[in-house]
């Protein structure tokens, strides 16, 4: 009797499982940490270290328990990112223990935004803990089976200083199967059977200047930017058995190092949350009452996420432009001494319409005509166009390599100058017409 009684009930609960492919677990703290949803979100600013612990409907038994473990970074000064992950997950009978492995890369829109595409691979393990069953009966030796399967998820994610992110995850490539005989079994691929969509506003604040004592002596640094008070994040999870479900959450930074923050999911309820930040150390802790889904269903969720921040900060790389001093060859002057009116270098920049006015960008000043003409040509080694001014005034020689009517053209051949290669010097020169 108690074999038969394996052999009705053990199928059920797994036909269970199976036609409810949205298996994957439930995160309070996917804002702190929005690796634990999207493998696009490996690219991060900062290298991260998060555990994650969650207890679910605490007084019932069998109720889920998740604890995750993931490391994720920007690989400096490049586009890529990288990141592992590795969960267990209880619930009931069920077990389930995995690992992925991320990689992440980025396509640059522009200065401000970014688009990441990411790719998972890993392997996850099913076990069924049924102590007093005869693990020797055929019945239910394939559901005893604690076998190894491939995993794999994809995610994208759209980004932008705007402070606006948005972004997709397939969070099982492979239909999940809690019963399979065999290690490496190939299941079906359903990578459209679950999916999440994220939006969330996060606008990060310029950092402010601040006097620091180093060693006895006080000196001005700048803080790294924060983010603005009020952050926003809306998820949609589909799932194609039809359990779908929204959440929307809203955090409130009280300091740079303190925050609360209040979620509503769907045909579940409210939860809270409260975080602290510890120089490079991060806490959160959430909680959902015990009368969600149901009153007096349970004595409550807990879920308690602490993170490390390591490193500096990440640079991406944007794929170089081609510089305009590079377009357009300017004509070489010939004279030993090309003489010509300008202003001086630091002067204020006027405000007459831009159609009387030329833009130069200068890269260097010189005393004597024999060190600018030198520079000039190791410029023009480098095929720039470098060309020379004579200011009678200070009888200074300033070598440029770029002349326009447009100042945004002006201004952006700098920015570009200094962010893509070793002319951190370049500047903007203004002349005005002859009257």
């Amino acid at each position: 009797m108690r074999n038969l009684f394996y052999v009705l009930i053990i199928p059920l609960i797994l036909s269970c499982f199976d036609s409810n492919a949205q298996n994957y677990a439930v995160y309070n703290s996917y804002y702190l940490n929005p690796y634990l949803y999207n493998p696009a979100e490996a690219a991060s600013e900062y290298t991260y270290v998060f555990v994650n612990h969650r207890q679910q409907w605490m007084g019932i038994e069998g109720s889920p328990v998740l604890t995750t473990v993931n490391f994720n970074t920007m690989l400096d000064n490049t586009r890529s990112g990288v990141g592992v992950k590795m969960s267990s997950y209880k619930r009931g009978l069920l077990s389930t223990t995995d690992v992925a492995l991320t990689y992440a890369y980025g396509l640059s829109f522009s200065e401000k935004s970014r688009l990441y595409f990411a790719l998972s691979g890993g392997a996850i393990t099913n076990n069924i803990d049924i102590t007093q069953a005869d693990p020797s009966d055929p019945a239910i030796t394939n559901y005893l089976a604690n076998n190894i399967q491939p995993a794999a998820n994809f995610g994208f994610m759209f980004k932008s200083e705007s402070g606006f992110n948005f972004g997709m995850a397939l969070p099982q490539l492979f239909a999940p199967k809690f019963n399979n005989p065999s290690s490496f079994e190939f299941n079906s691929a359903s990578p459209f059977d679950n999916v999440i969509v994220s939006a969330y506003y996060r606008k990060k604040l310029q950092g402010k200047m601040v006097n620091r004592v180093k060693k006895g002596v006080r000196t001005k640094a700048k803080t790294e930017g924060s983010y603005a008070p009020l952050e926003f994040y809306v998820l949609y999870k589909y799932a194609k058995p039809g359990n779908s479900q929204a959440e929307a959450m809203i955090k409130l930074n009280l300091s740079e190092n303190f925050w609360l923050g209040a979620a509503y999911r769907q045909s579940y309820g409210m939860s809270g949350s409260v975080g602290l930040a510890v120089k490079k150390f991060l806490l959160s802790y959430s909680y959902e009452p015990g009368n969600q889904p149901e009153p007096a269903f349970s004595q409550g969720t807990h879920e308690i996420q602490l993170g490390l921040r390591l490193g500096d900060l990440k640079k991406f790389r944007r794929v170089a432009p081609v510089l305009r001093s590079t377009l357009r060859p300017q004509t070489e002057q010939h004279s030993a001494r090309f003489k010509q009116e300008i202003p001086d270098l630091h002067e204020v920049l006027p405000t007459a319409p831009e159609a009387n006015k030329k833009y130069y960008v200068v890269i260097k000043v010189f005393g004597d005509f024999t060190s600018a003409d030198r520079f000039k040509k190791e410029l023009r080694g480098q095929k720039l166009n470098a060309d020379l001014f004579y200011y009678e005034k200070d009888r200074k020689y300033y070598v440029h390599i770029f002349a326009t009517e447009k100042s945004a053209e002006a201004f952006e051949e700098v920015r570009n100058l200094k962010t893509f290669t070793k002319l951190k010097e370049a500047r903007v020169l203004t002349v005005e017409p002859k009257k």
